[in-house]
């Protein structure tokens, strides 16, 4: 956090990934307090649609949705093709430590664009801000999931 104050935040981009399913899954309900409340749920899920994206001063940059689930090679790609073309010289791009994310091809990508990356502590959400936006975005899906034809639908709904 110390390191982070002293860049003006139009030079910090946030990045991550989230991945949205159509599993089943109820968060809460309602039963007398004696009882236990019992919902399905199902026990795989059929369908997962991933988003990958920079958060730079309040606004989505170059996002990128997927089928599946993220990997380094997606990463890698996503960074080359979709987020390099985005950044401003002098920026500092903010990713979290997963294991999918490859420091090295990264750093190497991200410095092209005569840019920086800091690698946030492991276990740290709350300092990407782009985390925050993944969580609205995930509870608007929810609740369009039910009303459009497909999951990518809501999605597109959710991010409209």
């Amino acid at each position: 956090m110390e390191k982070l104050k002293g860049y003006g935040q139009e030079r910090l981009v946030y990045v991550d990934e989230a991945g949205i399913d159509d599993t089943i899954d109820y968060p809460y309900g309602y039963c007398h307090k004696s009882q236990r409340y019992v919902a399905e749920k199902l026990g795989h899920r059929k369908k997962r649609i991933s988003v990958v994206s920079g958060w730079r001063q309040g606004e989505r940059i170059a996002p990128m949705r997927f089928e599946g689930y993220c990997n380094s090679q997606v990463i890698c790609k996503w960074v080359k093709e979709f987020l390099v073309p985005e950044l401003i010289p002098g920026q500092i791009v903010l990713i979290d430590n997963a294991s999918f994310h490859p420091q090295a091809r990264i750093e190497k990508l991200v410095s092209q664009a005569r840019c920086e990356v800091i690698f946030l502590p492991t276990y740290s959400p709350d300092l990407n801000k782009i985390e925050h936006f993944w969580e609205r975005l995930k509870k608007e899906v929810g609740k369009l999931k039910n009303q459009c034809e497909s999951l990518y639908d809501a999605i597109i709904e959710a991010l409209s």
